[in-house]
This record gives structure tokens, C-alpha cells and sequence, in this order.
């Protein structure tokens, strides 16, 4: 199963879409992200998928040139206000970290996050050590995870040993002190 199937199979994960409206200024469509403000152009993201809300729900369409989405069936022309969202990137060292973990460990990781009050998509920062043992027989380490909520900070310490025993222990720590601990062994 791929990152993509994964992150299919999983319910809506929270902050998992960049959200804002847009203007149109000195004949240039603007991008206003809702939670921080900042502006960006949308002719950067031609090429890139979108959803748009519209009739109530979200549909999801392309950029196809500054201020035109391609949708399906129908190219929709942006007006001053609409609400678009955009899927927000994982860093590649992230996605292969994910990637590198059974259905069942993903699926346990994701939870713990979940519970947390944690999405997949709120990591700010991946020290994936795993790149770095490619083609090694034994390997250990440790790989290190931050992630931020807006309201918590979390940091994952993933202490990894590969060989003919396949250990996984993560320490999740928030900043307040609260702790979890989830650990899996293969064979």
C-alpha cells in the first residue's frame, strides 16, 4: 500500500488542506491563506489541484491558468471571495518515513497522533536517520519528529533497529510533560 492509499484509507485528517479565499489586485489573483494571512500568487500554482467551494461543498478542479480552474467538465473563472483549499505537501524525508512502515504500524502511528489531538500533516520537522543505512544489514537509531497543533507541541523520538528482528519504539512526548510510548516487533 502506498503513502497515497494510506493517507486514502484514513478518515479527513485535520489541517491536512491550506484554506483561504481569493482577490484579484492590479489584475493578479491573489491567494489569502485563512489562518495565517499570508498572500501568495495564484499563478504559482498552475498545474496544481485545487478544490473549490462551491454549492456547498468542495469539488476539485486544476489550475489551469491565473484566475481559470479546470473543473470536471466545466472551466470555472475565479471571483473576488471564492474559497479554495489546497492539500498541504509532506516533506520527502516525512514521506519516506511513512512510507517505510507496515499497514499496521502506520495505521498505530496515525492513531496515537490522532489521539493526541495530532494530524499526519501538523510535522514540522523529520530527521528521517533510516535514509542514511540504505542497503545495511544491521542498522539502528533514531529518528526524530516535531510536530505542531497551534495549540501543543509534540516530539517523536522513533528508535528503530533493522536486522533479523525488525524493533520499533516511539516515544511521544508532548510539551507539556504527557508521554506515550508505542512499540511493535517483526520478524
Amino acid at each position: 500500500m502506498d503513502l497515497q492509499q494510506r493517507l486514502g484509507s484514513i478518515n479527513e485528517q485535520k489541517r491536512s488542506f491550506i484554506t483561504g479565499t481569493t482577490e484579484c489586485i492590479n489584475d493578479q489573483w491573489i491567494f489569502f491563506d485563512a489562518e495565517t494571512d499570508e498572500a501568495s500568487m495564484i499563478e504559482e500554482m498552475i498545474g496544481k489541484e485545487v478544490e473549490l467551494f462551491t454549492l456547498n461543498r468542495w469539488e476539485k478542479g486544476i489550475f489551469v491558468e491565473d484566475g481559470l480552474i479546470q473543473m470536471n467538465g466545466y472551466f470555472y473563472k475565479l471571483d473576488n471571495g471564492d474559497c479554495l483549499r489546497f492539500r498541504k505537501n509532506l516533506t520527502f524525508a516525512y514521506k519516506e518515513l511513512l512510507e517505510s512502515f507496515s499497514e499496521d504500524q502506520f495505521l498505530r502511528f496515525t492513531s496515537t497522533l490522532n489521539k493526541l489531538m495530532f494530524s499526519l500533516y501538523d510535522c514540522t520537522l523529520c530527521h528521517n536517520q533510516l535514509m542514511y543505512h540504505q542497503g545495511d544489514d544491521e542498522q539502528e537509531g533514531v529518528n526524530f519528529l516535531m510536530f505542531d497543533n497551534t495549540e501543543m507541541i509534540l516530539s517523536v523520538h522513533h528508535h528503530y533497529s533493522r536486522g533479523k528482528l525488525r524493533k520499533d519504539r516511539f516515544e511521544f512526548t508532548l510539551a507539556n510533560g504527557k508521554r506515550t510510548i508505542l512499540s511493535t516487533i517483526c520478524r
